[in-house]
């Protein structure tokens, strides 16, 4: 009786997580999207080199930093809002004049 009550609580907890990841995809895909944009600078400039660590460290920043909803979707999109504009200051602080342009129209083609 008990293991079966448990096991019914189990599978309600793994349909709720399975719902919430796919909710939560389009962030992660964000995050990718950028952090692969990060890497390709380098073709601009060999010195545009990031970490995977620093690119996480700001990741897990512009989190916290982001509004919290008790929905998920005005959730998700203050994710999404809060990563690209945390990753782009931390980005363009280091870059060139000259090439935070080239950076930005990169962003925004991958945006589109």
């Amino acid at each position: 009786m008990e293991i079966q009550a448990q096991q019914a609580i189990a599978r309600e907890t793994e349909t709720k997580i399975n719902s919430l990841r796919e909710v939560y995809r389009r962030v992660a895909a964000e995050g990718a999207m950028l952090y692969f944009l990060l890497i390709q600078l380098c073709v601009v400039a060999h010195m545009y080199q990031y970490s995977l660590e620093s690119f996480t460290t700001f990741f897990f920043k512009a989190i916290e930093k982001a509004e919290q909803f008790e929905e998920e979707e005005p959730r998700v999109l203050a994710l999404r809002e809060m990563i690209r504009m945390t990753i782009y200051q931390w980005v363009a602080r280091g870059l060139f004049e000259k090439h935070k342009q080239i950076f930005r129209c990169q962003l925004t083609f991958r945006l589109m």
